[in-house]
């Protein structure tokens, strides 16, 4: 996988790392609200060395007290310093159990021991420190080597006593919840692109590139969540999905314009990838078109085509491969074009055999002769050999392929079996493909769209137009020149009221010239728009008469 294709598995797989990121981070969220606050308190000493007269004795003592600094700070947590910690603390207490809650550490170069105490309390946390701090002392005085003079020659100094903490330690919630996050961050990403790795179904085209070996794509289905119509050509013209069949259908009449494929054979790799639904719309589209088509279902052990019509199905194809009757007295006719559909029939107990047999290839070549499209609805490549047979006897295969529903290796072999009989494969058709890419939305619009309201302000909002009512009469005036009969001339203009005034002169229109040949007062311009020196004579207010148009709906609707 390139890097583009990782991209584009982690887009798709957004809501799955999101969600696994916050559940990460909740879970770190209720393990601190569920751990117990800690409160740690601080105390540090100075440790120095009581003798030392010159520069020389200084420099000396001070990388002695260095050297023994580690030494002194691991004496925290001995029992020779803890146990008489807690024995001042009660009786209950141990220098083990205080073991566990006391560290030392020393910062590089310096002569300064850091005791930290950490517990739930924080005054004790503060009295345990300040205690093991003088303890310390003690037990290194106990400890050093005397002076000639007889003093210690290293002293131990508490430099900063330990307060009590305002705020606890632990736990670090917003730290908790961070790593927590990222923790279910990378998890998830991590199992994405696993996953994508492992699994091979095909969900996109860029998929079917991978397996199509220079085929091409005729076009793709998209997937419709709703329950909708199973020939949207016919019950829904103006669908996304009707659109996509009619693309198939322009891309497969001008796949090879020298010898254009009349016969074929709609089939898939495995069952469930909607090859039985292709074939119909192909044939329903096929047959919009003007063309005389036959759909003829070869699927002998699964048949859907006459189900899915609504047709009779006590005989079709196989009671014409029998002999018991012809094919011109069992097909039916679907939909207002010239569809014809042979279902069937009866299931045989043979299939392979009644398919691969000269009845079969006598009736092909038989609807081949009678109409200008066949389409032949076969069962799928893998579980059966019959779809392989049938393409011998067509001019072309389409492969249906269902998006998340075929893997590529199923595919690979599905096209192994088309090639081992030398079948002409006229492209693929992805089914049940995601509603994205360019051109989705905008043939995304039907007759029977449910429509939503607007509320939100500066949202475009389409009104129904309101249209005044059209009153009077349409008066022709003959123009300049002979006008064919019962086309109107240029001359043309409404007469609201009535049709002439005082001297026959018409109210309201146009004012003849000498023997009916209009003057320069005729109302010319596009439109009926008053031309230079036109007179219009004003008339009683016109009879109002019901609107010529009563709805026009909306704008979308006519537009559409």
């Amino acid at each position: 996988m390139e890097l583009a294709e990782y991209a584009n598995v982690l887009r798709r797989r957004w809501a799955v790392i999101v969600c696994t990121a916050l559940v990460g981070a909740l879970a770190a969220f209720g393990y601190a609200w569920s751990t117990p606050p800690s409160y740690t308190a601080t105390a540090k000493v100075y440790v120095s060395l009581n003798t030392g007269e010159s520069t020389s004795d200084l420099l000396q003592g001070s990388t002695y007290v260095k050297n023994l600094i580690e030494s002194y700070a691991a004496l925290t947590d001995m029992p020779v310093v803890l146990d008489p910690v807690a024995a001042g603390l009660g009786p209950d207490v141990t220098g083990r159990d205080l073991a566990g809650a006391v560290s030392a550490d020393s910062p590089l170069n310096t002569s300064i021991i850091e005791i930290k105490v950490d517990d739930g309390d924080p005054e004790r946390a503060a009295v345990i420190a300040n205690a093991v701090a003088k303890q310390l002392s003690l037990t290194v005085v106990d400890l050093s080597p005397a002076t000639p003079t007889g003093e210690q020659a290293i002293a131990v100094t508490t430099v900063s006593s330990a307060e009590v903490p305002r705020y606890p330690s632990a736990p670090r919630t917003r730290l908790l919840v961070a790593a927590g996050g990222a923790g279910g961050l990378a998890i998830s990403v991590a199992l994405v692109l696993l996953w994508a790795v492992v699994d091979t179904r095909i969900r996109s085209s860029q998929d079917l590139e991978v397996v199509s070996e220079g085929t091409a794509l005729l076009g793709s289905i998209p997937l419709v969540k709703r329950k909708a119509a199973r020939v949207p050509a016919t019950h829904e013209p103006l669908s996304t999905r009707a659109e996509a069949y009619r693309r198939v259908q322009t891309n497969l009449s001008f796949v090879d314009a020298t010898t254009p494929a009349r016969v074929l054979v709609v089939t898939s790799s495995v069952p469930g990838e909607g090859k039985s639904t292709t074939a119909i719309n192909l044939a329903s589209t096929f047959a919009e078109s003007g063309s005389r088509v036959l759909l003829i279902d070869c699927d002998m052990r699964r048949p859907s085509v006459a189900t899915v019509l609504g047709l009779e199905d006590a005989a079709g194809l196989t009671t014409a491969l029998v002999g018991r009757s012809a094919m011109t007295d069992l097909v039916q006719r679907y939909g207002p074009g010239p569809l014809d559909v042979l279902p069937l029939g009866p299931i045989p107990p043979n299939p392979h055999q009644l398919i691969a047999s000269d009845a079969t290839r006598d009736l092909i070549a038989a609807a081949r002769a009678a109409y200008d499209v066949v389409i032949i609805d076969a069962p799928p490549l893998l579980p059966v050999s019959d779809a392989a047979v049938l393409s011998t006897m067509a001019d072309g295969v389409v492969v249906v392929v269902g998006a998340r529903r075929v893997r590529r290796q199923q595919l690979t072999q599905a096209m192994h079996s088309l090639a081992r009989v030398e079948a002409r494969v006229l492209g693929f058709i992805l089914a049940f493909a995601p509603r994205s890419g360019p051109g989705g939305s905008y043939y995304g619009y039907s007759t029977n769209r449910r429509r939503k309201l607007r509320f939100l302000p500066g949202r475009r909002h389409h009104d129904t137009l309101d249209l005044p009512p059209i009153t009077g009469t349409i008066s022709a005036v003959p123009g300049a020149g002979k006008v064919p009969s019962g086309i109107p001339g240029p001359g043309i203009a409404p007469v609201l009221g009535k049709t002439s005034g005082p001297g026959g002169v018409p109210r309201g229109g146009v004012v003849p010239g000498p023997e009916g040949i209009p003057g320069p007062d005729t109302i010319h311009g596009p439109g009926g728009v008053p031309g230079p020196g036109a007179r219009l004579t004003p008339g009683p207010a016109p009879r109002p008469i019901p609107p010529v148009v009563a709805d026009l709906g909306t704008a979308d609707e006519r537009a559409g």
